[in-house]
């Protein structure tokens, strides 16, 4: 009786927790422990119980198939399984990709070099190394295809260094594991992602949606004088960079007859010299001796408009809403347009009566420079917003097109080449010096290691949760192969026993906390238990196979801490020295660099310092941040004065005293308040020549260059310090003595 009432009352239970979990699907807090264990949303559960499926169905089919190596194909399973159906897409596509070339490489090499290891470890080194450095130029999974070249060249010449008669049969071998472990993980997530392109724009219409109102805010912030609109300017700079770079999976979730990813690349661009526009306009308020009240009255109106944007975006309906916001932005800046026609009337007005400039003939004049900065701030918000509503309401015959490449960092690259190039011929040292028989699977996974891991930035933060996650598979695999998996004897027992141990990494891979190890975990998971058809993994094999895969990568993870390793504030310090280089180049070219395209790197710049920061930044991160930030303000200044000199309306006279100034910011070297002691004597010369200049044309030229000496001076002064690259940065010694 007992028995029965315990029976009916299981599933009573289960109807209840899935009842309480659809009605709070988030459970318990995610800062809990365990939380993605015991309390897993249904996206997370369902993400793992399909991977799961997907791998153990791709280990049963190579089964079925008498694959000698089995493993590989489930392994490749959860390697091309993301957060999202774009990404694995694109992760499976430059998989494949990257397994073809490298296949094709491992039988080159080792047909050109068999039986030789001192001339082979080297050059699959230099060749692995080589594909390491050019995958630093790439962006998303193209540089992982590159990666994969390398290891999948360097497996598949490992693999046959002992029988290379059959280099064919095992580079056709992996490459048939990677294609069914690619095709069964397709397969099923297709099955549980319909109407993928609905989803893409939801994404896409909340990724803008969360810029837009950050931008607004930050905004807000900066007209009113608050530190808050800095720090957010400053995060979202930073992270735009990468939700751009995100964009790409949302194209491929859409089709390509969508644009909608070029309108959102676009959006963000504009974001981005919104942004920094805005900065410059803080600036220069800091800069202007005086304010009217009337213009701070026009700026507490516009804050309040800004500050309306985030409710308004979130509403029922965000394109209505973003239409009407372009209509109130638009009459905003119709407004100033015509408050600056008025102020320069007035001007007029008073310069031929006074034959002196008087106090309020400056005032109209910075009033004037605020008015058209508000406009081309406010235009570059209307410009996001005309591309968000393009994102949700794609305009007919659309063939809009837009992208941004990243700058290639030549000295990151050679650094990754030659981590790579070192670990394998440490690898292939050990093996050929020690004649270890597992030395070939030591080399193949220093091998993967290195070469993984090689074109990140901070490689031994990185590749730390891959040493973790093969320890965890390590001591699972034990328990799996040494009192689980010796009482079975059929494939469908072992896929069961392998189905929980699957589920929990799948779990584990969608916490924050542990998507490294949880990664690793399900990679090496199969390998380590050495499923197959016609044998069992002994004890004695797994000792020596266990051992030497975690060896392979503790070494890979070691050489990374060796061979350069990662320096935080070594790094600082080449970001500044190139920020400073570029604005000199800026200032001394003839043909710089649009505006957008300054903007677009000094933002990047802005994202790897806020990357090597960590979670915590100190006081010396936060100073190198604002001085970025005053480079890229002072760069998109110096640009707009190379476009007034090109422009030729100002007379020789006028352009003279720019054209010093420029080029005391081309020849900055070392620590000088130079610059800015031009920017100012410029700036003090052409104001009097302003205030009394007849002709209109030449004095709205001069208006600019007065609008941009006020901020550049500003600007250089405070960061003398940060732009002197002849020594390391420190906070407390930003005043030179």
């Amino acid at each position: 009786m007992l028995v029965f009432s315990l029976a009916a009352l299981f599933p009573q239970r289960l109807r209840n927790w899935v009842y309480n979990t659809a009605r709070a699907p988030s459970g318990l807090s995610e800062n809990t422990p365990l939380a993605w264990l015991f309390a897993p949303s249904p996206a997370n559960l369902g993400f793992a119980l399909r991977t799961t499926c997907a791998a153990l169905l791709a280990l049963s089919i190579a089964f079925w198939m008498e694959m000698d190596s089995p493993q590989w194909a489930a392994m490749t399973a959860w390697i091309v399984a993301q957060n999202s159906r774009g990404q694995s897409l694109s992760k499976a596509r430059w998989r494949l990709i990257g397994t073809f070339i490298g296949a094709v490489a491992g039988i080159a090499f080792l047909a050109a070099f068999p039986q030789s290891p001192w001339l082979l470890f080297p050059l699959l080194a230099l060749g692995a190394g080589a594909c390491c450095a050019w995958a630093t130029f790439l962006r998303n999974f193209r540089s992982y295809a590159l990666v994969l070249v390398a290891f999948t060249c360097t497996i598949i010449v490992l693999s046959a260094a002992n029988q290379p008669d059959n280099v064919f049969m095992i580079a056709l071998s992996r490459t048939t594991y990677i294609t069914l472990g690619i095709v069964c993980e397709s397969a099923l997530a297709g099955l549980f992602a319909p109407r993928l392109d609905k989803v893409a724009q939801q994404e896409i219409r909340t990724r803008l949606q969360d810029a837009l109102c950050g931008a607004s805010r930050s905004m807000t912030d900066l007209l009113l004088g608050q530190q808050d609109g800095l720090m957010r300017s400053r995060a979202l700079l930073g992270s735009i960079p990468s939700l751009a770079d995100q964009t790409e999976f949302s194209d491929i979730e859409m089709g390509r007859h969508s644009h909608a990813g070029d309108h959102t690349r676009a959006a963000l661009a504009a974001i981005s010299t919104f942004l920094a526009r805005g900065l410059s306009f803080q600036r220069h308020m800091q800069a202007t001796p005086h304010l009217p009240d009337f213009f701070q009255d026009r700026l507490r109106a516009l804050s309040l408009l800004l500050s309306q944007i985030p409710n308004r975006l979130k509403g029922a309906d965000p394109v209505a809403a973003a239409k009407t916001i372009r209509d109130d932005l638009q009459r905003y800046r119709s407004d100033s347009l015509q408050r600056s026609v008025d102020y320069l009337t007035e001007f007029e007005r008073l310069r031929v009566l006074s034959d002196t400039p008087t106090p309020f003939m400056r005032e109209l004049l910075e009033c004037r420079i605020l008015e058209a900065a508000l406009t081309k701030l406010l235009l570059e918000f209307d410009v996001a917003l005309a591309h968000f509503i393009a994102t949700q309401e794609p305009p007919a015959k659309d063939h809009f097109h837009f992208d941004r490449h990243p700058e290639k960092d030549f000295t990151l690259a050679l650094n990754n080449g030659l981590r790579a190039a070192v670990a394998i011929c440490l690898g292939g040292l050990l093996w050929e010096v020690t004649a270890w028989p597992e030395g070939a699977t030591v080399a193949m996974f220093v091998a993967v290691t290195s070469t993984r891991f090689a074109s990140f930035e901070n490689p031994v933060v990185a590749s730390g949760g891959f040493l973790r996650g093969a320890a965890w598979a390590a001591v699972v695999s034990f328990f799996l192969v040494f009192l689980v998996l010796p009482q079975q004897a059929s494939n469908e027992t072992l896929v069961a026993s392998l189905f929980f141990p699957m589920l929990i990494g799948g779990l584990a891979v969608r916490a924050p906390n542990s998507i490294g190890t949880a990664a690793a975990y399900n990679n090496f998971l199969p390998f380590m238990v050495g499923p197959a058809n016609h044998s069992r993994l002994n004890e004695l094999l797994w000792f020596n196979t266990t051992t030497a895969v975690v060896f392979g990568i503790g070494l890979g993870v070691w050489v990374f801490r060796l061979v350069l390793p990662f320096d935080a504030a070594g790094e600082r310090w080449r970001l500044r020295c190139k920020l400073v280089r570029d604005l000199r180049h800026v200032a001394a070219s003839d043909t710089p660099c649009t505006a957008s395209d300054w903007i677009a790197r000094s933002g990047g710049r802005l994202a790897q310092i806020i990357r090597h920061a960590g979670n915590t930044p100190d006081a010396t991160t936060e100073a190198y941040l604002a001085g970025a930030m005053g480079l890229m303000t002072v760069g998109l200044l110096v640009l707009r004065l190379r476009h007034v000199l090109a422009d030729g309306s100002l007379t020789e006279a006028q352009a003279e005293p720019v054209r010093t100034v420029l080029e005391s910011i081309a020849h900055i070297r070392g620590y000088t308040l130079e610059p800015a002691q031009n920017a100012t004597r410029a700036l003090n010369q052409l104001l009097p020549v302003a205030l009394s200049e007849g002709n209109l044309s030449i004095h709205l030229e001069l208006t600019r260059v007065i609008s941009c000496l006020e901020v550049i001076g500003y600007e250089l002064e405070t960061n003398a310090t940060f732009l002197d690259t002849t020594r390391r940065f420190h906070v407390s010694s930003q005043q030179h003595p």
